[in-house]
C-alpha cells in the first residue's frame, strides 16, 4: 500500500498525461516476453576436428558439431511440444518430442562438403542451463576432409524470430572460428574461412586455398571477417537490448538540449510585487545548450568506458560473474537512475552513475562472447568488433534522443510528461524486471 500511495503522490501534480505514461509502462511490463530483456534469441554451434574414432578416415576426416538451442525457441517453432499448455517445457515433454526436435534441426541446418550436400545425424546429448534459460544440446559428426570447404546454410527460426542469431565458435585445422549467422536460409557460409589462423602461417596452404575459393571474390576473410561479423552482432545486441536502452534513456532524460532563442524575448518574471518583464538573451540560451551538450558527451563517454572495461575483462576470461546477479543488477540500475531523476541528490553526477553502472552492463554485454565460446586469435577480433558494434548502436540511440530532445525541450509539458513521466515508467519497468530476474535466479 505504501508503494501505491507513493506513486499516487508522484502522479497527482501532473495530471492524466503522467498517469497515462505509467499505464503504458505497466502494459509493457505485462507484455514483456522474458525476464532477460536484453538477451536476444541466440543458438550456439561449436565445431572441431573429430578424433579418429569418430571419423571414417582418421583424425580430421570428419568434423564434430555441438549445437545448443534454447528450449523457448524450440517451443516457438514446434508448438506441439508444450503438451499441457503451461508455456514451460518439462524434461518429459522434451524427451517425448526429441525426434521432432532432431528433424527440425536437420531441416534448418543445411550442410555442404566441397559443394556436395551432406546430412549429419544429430543426436540429443543433454539439457544445459545458460544465463537466459535451458537449452537442448545436440551433437553430430560431419564427414569432411581438411582440404574440403564446409558450407552451412542456416535457417532455424526463419520467419519466426528475426532477431535470432547463430554464434559459431571452435577450431578447424588449426584455425579458430568465430562467426554470427542470421537465419536467412539462402546464402551459405564457408566455416573454414570464417576465422583467423591460430597456428603456422601457410603450413596448410592447400586447404586454405580451397577455403578461399569457396567464398565470394573480394569477401573479407580471417580476422577481418570475424570483426565485421561481430560489429553487426554488437549493433543487433544493443538495439534489441531493451534494458540497456532503458538505462541509457534514464541517464539522458534530465539532460536538456533546447535550442537557444534566435532573438531577445520578453518573459514575465513573477515576484511578490507583481509581474515584471525581463529579457532572455541568445547568449544565455546558448550557454545552457552548451552545458547540456557537455553533460551528454560526458555521460555517454563514461558509460562507454565502464562497459568497455568489463566487456574486455569478461570476454578474455579474466573476470567470471554469474548472470544470476548481473541481470538483476542491470534492472536495478535502471530503477536507481530513474529514481534519481525524480529525487535528485546534491553532488551526485549522472556521469558517475554512468561509469559505475556501465561496469555492470559490460558484464551483461559479455554474455554473448562468453556463451559463444569464442577463443584464440578470433576472440580479440570478436571482442573489438562487438564493442565497436555496441558503440555504433549506442550512438544511433543517442542521436535519436537528441533529435527528440531538441524538438520538444521547450514545450511546457516536457519536464512533467517526458522527464518525470518517462522516469516513472522506467522505474515501473525496472521493478518488474528485477522481480522476474530474482525469481529466476532463486
Amino acid at each position: 500500500m505504501r508503494c501505491v500511495h507513493w506513486l499516487t503522490g508522484l502522479l497527482r501534480p501532473h495530471g492524466r498525461s503522467l498517469r497515462a505514461m505509467v499505464a503504458v509502462a505497466l502494459t509493457a511490463a505485462a507484455l514483456a516476453p522474458s525476464a532477460w530483456a536484453h538477451k536476444a534469441s541466440d543458438a550456439y554451434l561449436r565445431v572441431a576436428d573429430a578424433p579418429a574414432s569418430l571419423g571414417t578416415a582418421g583424425a580430421g576426416a570428419s568434423i564434430g558439431l555441438v549445437l545448443s538451442v534454447a528450449l523457448k525457441d524450440v517451443d516457438a517453432a514446434l508448438e506441439q511440444l508444450d503438451a499441457d499448455g503451461d508455456r514451460q517445457l518439462t524434461w518429459g515433454e522434451v524427451r517425448q518430442s526429441m525426434p521432432a526436435i532432431v528433424q527440425w534441426v536437420g531441416q534448418g541446418m543445411l550442410w555442404q562438403c566441397d559443394g556436395t550436400a551432406t546430412v549429419p545425424a544429430w543426436r540429443f546429448e543433454a539439457l544445459e542451463q545458460r544465463t537466459d534459460g535451458r537449452y537442448a544440446r545436440l551433437a553430430a559428426t560431419l564427414p569432411c576432409a581438411p582440404a574440403q570447404a564446409v558450407t552451412l546454410r542456416y535457417g532455424l527460426m526463419q520467419g519466426i524470430d528475426p532477431t535470432h542469431r547463430l554464434l559459431v565458435g571452435g577450431a578447424l585445422s588449426g584455425q579458430t572460428l568465430a562467426a554470427v549467422l542470421a537465419p536467412d536460409g539462402r546464402s551459405g557460409t564457408d566455416l573454414r574461412s570464417a576465422g583467423s589462423r591460430a597456428g603456422q602461417a601457410g603450413a596448410d596452404g592447400a586447404e586454405g586455398a580451397q577455403g578461399a575459393d569457396a567464398t565470394e571474390p573480394g569477401a573479407p576473410r580471417g580476422g577481418l571477417a570475424t570483426l565485421l561479423h561481430f560489429v553487426t552482432e554488437g549493433v543487433h545486441h544493443i538495439l534489441s537490448g531493451y534494458d540497456h536502452l532503458a538505462f541509457l534513456l534514464a541517464l539522458l532524460l534530465p539532460i536538456s538540449l533546447a535550442r537557444p532563442q534566435p532573438r531577445h524575448r520578453d518573459l514575465p518574471l513573477h515576484t511578490e510585487s507583481g509581474t515584471t518583464p525581463i529579457a532572455e538573451t541568445p547568449a544565455s540560451g546558448a550557454r545552457d545548450r552548451f552545458a547540456g551538450i557537455k553533460a551528454l558527451l560526458l555521460t555517454v563517454t563514461c558509460f562507454t568506458v565502464g562497459h568497455s572495461i568489463t566487456l574486455a575483462l569478461a570476454g578474455l576470461g579474466w573476470v567470471t560473474v554469474s548472470g544470476n546477479w548481473v541481470e538483476p543488477a542491470i534492472a536495478i540500475s535502471i530503477g536507481i537512475s530513474a529514481l534519481l531523476n525524480l529525487f535528485p541528490v546534491q553532488g551526485l553526477r549522472s556521469s558517475w552513475l554512468a561509469l559505475g553502472f556501465g561496469l555492470v552492463h559490460g558484464l551483461g554485454f559479455s554474455g554473448v562472447l562468453v556463451e559463444a565460446g569464442v577463443a584464440g586469435a578470433s576472440l580479440l577480433w570478436a571482442l573489438a568488433g562487438f564493442n565497436l558494434g555496441v558503440e555504433v548502436g549506442q550512438l544511433m540511440v543517442v542521436a535519436l534522443w537528441c533529435a527528440v530532445s531538441v524538438a520538444l525541450a521547450r514545450r511546457a509539458w516536457y519536464r512533467s510528461v517526458v522527464v518525470r513521466g518517462g522516469s516513472v515508467a522506467l522505474l515501473v519497468l525496472s521493478l518488474y524486471w528485477t522481480v522476474q530476474r530474482l525469481a529466476f535466479a532463486g
